[in-house]
């Protein structure tokens, strides 16, 4: 592989390209568990701050997955709301998620997930 050209590695079990689709849905994965999903309504500066960070982080590893690794975009919201359980009565934390896939996915809200009952 050429070390100036290539982004992503062929080899799905090459653990040392940083670039690799694994590495990047596990990232992901683990940032939307751990994401503050009310971040929005925080009067601390810091917090806002952070958890705004954190959203546009997030919004740039889909914009990644969907645009250049070229995962399904429709699965990988699936996905999302199935890992992330919903965290508020008003359903802000899937509403959240949702807005991150409007420009990838059509009708985001037509995408059901059973409960992830954990």
């Amino acid at each position: 592989m050429s070390k100036f050209n290539d982004f992503f590695s062929n080899d799905p079990n090459n653990d040392t390209d940083a670039y690799n689709e694994n590495s990047i849905l596990n990232q992901y994965f683990d940032m939307i568990k751990k994401h503050d999903y009310s971040y929005m309504y925080s009067d601390d500066s810091r917090w806002y701050n952070s958890g705004d960070r954190s959203e546009k982080q997030i919004m740039e590893l889909i914009h990644i997955l969907c645009t250049i690794v070229r995962v399904d975009a429709e699965r990988l919201l699936e996905d999302s709301l199935y890992e992330v359980n919903e965290q508020y009565t008003d359903g802000l934390t899937h509403k959240t998620i949702r807005g991150w896939f409007d420009a990838y996915v059509e009708n985001v809200n037509d995408i059901f997930v059973k409960p992830n009952l954990q």
